[in-house]
């Protein structure tokens, strides 16, 4: 469900009197529900495990590289995701397309240092991206730091998780026999080093969906940090939003920065889509789903112009939420 616990009293009571039978109901007792403090929280569970930021407490870099690298700056980066998703659904526009356009997130002291923000007055502080090199959830460190190596930054899984996490896009298995990370070259940049991928026609396939988006992120390193040279060399990250609605569509959608990609996102179907998508398995507790289950919660968030809290109220009202398996 929403809260992530046991039903409370007020629920128990609803469904003894058979308020629960009716979608109506339902209704009515999933928006008092939203105002709970423990949805929020059962919400930032969401926004941790759909970003990959929960991984982020267990990932370590390679010290000699990475000295600012601790436990607590790897929770602080978790929270913030969580704190960010859960106050653009219950304190901001509500709508999906501000988990990509954000030009803010929420930093403690350890976070702000690690951005290079004014340190907050409070635990987690709202403060806007100082350099307008980020882009909701697209800038957050702890993405950035799970989607990385122990060493360097990764084109391939950035662009993959943009695929997968946030257009819900999937993309064939890599045959068995396909080459490893590119060498460490302390004459050329990480873009160098992976343009063999789009060079060679047996790679090209699959990576002409995964590299030009992957580079768009290069101005972050491995942790998150931002950076405009890398070996000495400006770093080039440009990229392109390619097939955004749907692989195989042959759509181009050059950028720029990150925060050109966010906009991208925010305008896109299947990034809203996939918002629903995404969702419906969170409160479902299901890994997998079909477009027969999930396509009519798509098209009620579209019909309600992205709004995420009416998108839950939806979710969890329905006939087959009701209906065990």
């Amino acid at each position: 469900g929403i809260t992530g616990s046991m039903p409370d009293d007020a629920l128990f009571a609803a469904a003894e009197k058979g308020e629960l039978a009716t979608r109506e109901g339902r209704e009515r007792e999933a928006r008092r529900l939203l105002s709970l403090p423990r949805t929020r929280a059962h919400l930032g569970e969401f926004a941790a495990q759909w970003t990959g930021a929960d991984k982020i407490l267990e990932v370590e870099k390679q010290a000699s590289l990475f000295p600012n690298d601790s436990p607590a700056l790897r929770a602080s980066m978790r929270e913030e995701t969580s704190r960010f998703l859960t106050h653009v659904v219950f304190d901001g526009s509500h709508k999906a397309s501000e988990l990509f356009t954000a030009n803010y997130t929420f930093v403690d002291a350890e976070l702000a240092k690690h951005y290079g923000m004014p340190a907050p007055k409070a635990a987690f502080e709202k403060q806007t991206y100082p350099d307008g090199a980020r882009s909701g959830l697209l800038g957050h460190a702890g993405m950035l730091a799970t989607t990385s190596h122990s060493d360097q930054s990764s084109p391939i899984r950035r662009g993959l998780f943009v695929r997968r996490n946030l257009l819900c896009q999937e993309l064939p298995p890599p045959p068995p026999n396909v080459g490893g990370v590119p060498k460490i070259d302390p004459n050329a940049t990480t873009r160098d080093r992976f343009a063999q991928h789009t060079a060679n026609p047996f790679c090209a396939s699959c990576h002409k969906h995964i590299d030009p988006v992957g580079f768009g992120f290069e101005r972050f390193d491995a942790m998150g940090k931002l950076r405009d040279t890398e070996n000495g060399k400006p770093i080039d990250a440009k990229g392109d939003m390619t097939d955004v609605e749907g692989l195989g569509k042959g759509t181009s959608a050059p950028f720029s920065d990150l925060t050109a990609l966010g906009k991208t996102l925010g305008a896109s179907k299947a990034a809203e889509a996939c918002v629903a998508k995404q969702l419906y398995r969170f409160t479902r507790g299901v890994m997998e789903d079909d477009m027969c289950t999930t396509r009519p919660y798509e098209a009620r968030l579209a019909a309600k112009g992205g709004d995420i809290r009416e998108l839950l109220v939806d979710l969890v009202s329905s006939d087959d939420f009701t209906v065990r398996k």
